[in-house]
């Protein structure tokens, strides 16, 4: 079956609409920017609504099938935050480096070479510019160019591409002695002495040097080193001394206020979607918080404002948190 085949059984359009929509792919996005946590602004392109039909019958038909790197935490089912900050809980030291241009360092050119080496994707190979353009964004230009924050495909996609980086890493860390994880453009590396972490970060700064690959860049501006007796986090996650993890006080109070509000009857909708995602981020990081707050209020409330309609078009959110 090709790839035109599947998107016409799963969508119901007609293969000259559907290759109508491709043809011009690279170009239906939405652009705007956000704020970013730590200052300037975020590029989001988000694609039409027909392109992002694609993208989804994409993602749940093919990209979601093949398995990605142990070591890979983000857009994975059963992993997350929790699980990338958990594998780094116990150590005493970390370091935590950070991608430049994450997603918009990915091209059709790293996508080919998942292509070649993907035994499920292999059937399409000779359908390469039907994935280039459902997959990446012109970036203001007519031909694909790299991958957008935005696409629902995106991140299933870097998760691929960074499979034999992920591979690299995971070998690597094992040889030297110290954990790795990375949850998208992030990377935390752990372990009992800051040496390691060093000797660490200087092969992975050579390989990605090597210009083989991903065309991957170290943020400087977001590399730190933390140990015992300072605050350590991970993905936006507190570890404790007594390696454990948490939400920390201050988001604490932060939820303890909105909820409050909600109780009220005083929150707008951007509110009260800001709580349902403190809340669903708090009972995956540390559920005894979570259940104070449903013991406090009433199983009947909090079941209310779980329930309460998403708007599943807002942008996607930071990464770091």
């Amino acid at each position: 079956m090709t790839l035109l085949d599947l998107l016409n059984i799963e969508t119901g359009a007609s293969i000259n609409t559907l290759s109508r929509i491709i043809s011009t792919a690279p170009r239906r996005y939405k652009v705007y920017q956000i704020p970013k946590r730590t200052g300037g602004m975020r590029t989001i392109a988000h694609p039409a609504r027909e392109l992002k039909l694609i993208q989804r019958v994409i993602l749940q038909n093919i990209l979601e099938k093949i398995d990605v790197s142990e070591i890979a935490t983000a857009y994975v089912k059963g992993r997350g935050i929790a699980h990338n900050a958990k594998m780094h809980a116990r150590q005493r030291w970390i370091l935590k480096l950070d991608f430049n241009n994450f997603f918009h360092s990915i091209t059709p050119r790293d996508w080919d070479r998942v292509v070649r080496n993907t035994e499920l994707l292999r059937p399409y190979s000779r359908e390469a510019e039907i994935f280039h353009n459902i997959l990446f964004w012109g970036a203001g230009e007519k031909l694909p160019k790299c991958l957008s924050i935005g696409a629902p495909s995106s991140p299933t996609v870097s998760n691929l591409v960074c499979a034999r980086l992920d591979a690299w890493m995971m070998e690597h860390a094992t040889k030297i002695g110290v954990r790795v994880t990375r949850y998208a453009d992030d990377i935390t590396v752990s372990g009992e002495s800051i040496g390691k972490l060093i000797k660490f970060e200087k092969l992975l700064e050579s390989v990605l040097a090597s210009n083989k690959g991903v065309q991957f860049s170290l943020n400087s501006k977001k590399r730190g080193i933390y140990g015992p007796g300072e605050r350590r986090m991970v993905t936006g996650i507190i570890l404790t001394p007594d390696g454990g993890i948490s939400i920390g006080r201050e988001r604490k109070r932060e939820i303890s206020a909105l909820v409050h509000r909600y109780s009220l009857d005083i929150s707008d909708t951007a509110t009260i979607m800001k709580t349902k995602g403190l809340l669903a981020f708090a009972f995956s990081v540390e559920p005894s918080f979570f259940e104070s707050i449903r013991k406090k209020y009433g199983e009947g409330l909090i079941h209310r404002l779980m329930r309460a309609d998403p708007d599943t078009d807002m942008p996607i959110q930071d990464p770091d948190l």
